[in-house]
């Protein structure tokens, strides 16, 4: 683990992974349930399925610039 990393950031950013993660867990479900009629749900689970997959990704990706893991463009050393 890097010297200078901040434990405050490090728990938000890993809590917001994990959470996001865990509401894309339950989208996925719901879109995978077998339809009992064919009334349409009252709750849109496809946008957001696909808003939270966006967050987590954003998140994994600052994890790993956390941890010292260079993502993105940059200046080649």
């Amino acid at each position: 683990m890097p010297p200078d990393l901040n434990s405050t950031e490090l728990w938000l950013t890993a809590t917001v992974f994990l959470g996001s993660l865990s509401i894309v867990g339950l989208m996925v479900w719901l879109e995978r349930r077998p339809r009992t009629n064919l009334n349409p749900r009252l709750f849109p689970t496809t946008p957001v399925l696909l808003a939270f997959a966006f967050i987590g990704l954003l998140a994994l990706v600052h994890l790993l610039n956390l941890y010292g893991i260079h993502t993105g463009r940059g200046t080649t050393p």
